[in-house]
């Protein structure tokens, strides 16, 4: 099984599992990137959330901790934080995910961002959009991956520029 298809199935998992939820459920990241069809190597899963999404998740998901969920910040990020370890998977959960703004501030947290929904086999995977994703990529300096990120913007705006309407 490829890396990305293995992450979505984790990942739906998880939905399932929290399917009662009243919290944010968001994947971000390289795995994100890849089903919106950005040409990136896929690693772990990263889930964004709020405080009590980020608390709850912890819980489900304790069997399979590696990193026990705690608000820990650095100079560029700030966030309630856990890893999990699921099917030789990295799984991190990040809930009030916040980064430092070139400016020095810090940015809201992300799952206040606008989310937007890939339909996988007929479930919907919530996801940040790609514009957020460059913005954090560009924030973090990975020029690699912002580089990546901006292709498919291109790509996708070309597709949306020759739709005609009839």
């Amino acid at each position: 099984m490829n890396a990305l298809k293995n992450n979505i199935e984790i990942f739906i998992n998880i939905l399932e599992k929290a399917k009662d939820k009243d919290y944010p459920i968001i994947l971000s990241g390289s795995t994100s990137l890849a089903l919106q069809g950005v040409d990136i190597e896929v690693h772990d899963i990263d889930i964004v959330t709020d405080k009590k999404g980020a608390l709850a998740l912890d819980n489900l998901l304790k069997d399979f901790s590696q990193i026990e969920m705690k608000y820990s910040s650095t100079d560029k990020y700030q966030s309630y934080f856990g890893s999990y370890n699921i099917d030789n998977t990295k799984v991190e959960v990040m809930g009030e995910f916040q980064y430092k703004l070139k400016n020095g501030k810090w940015s809201i947290p992300n799952h206040l961002h606008d989310i937007y929904y890939i339909d996988y086999n007929g479930i919907k995977i919530p996801v940040l959009s790609l514009s957020q994703e460059l913005i954090e990529y560009q924030n973090s300096n990975k020029t690699n991956t912002i580089n990546k990120i901006q292709e498919r913007l291109c790509k996708k705006n070309k597709e949306y520029n020759n739709f005609v309407l009839f």
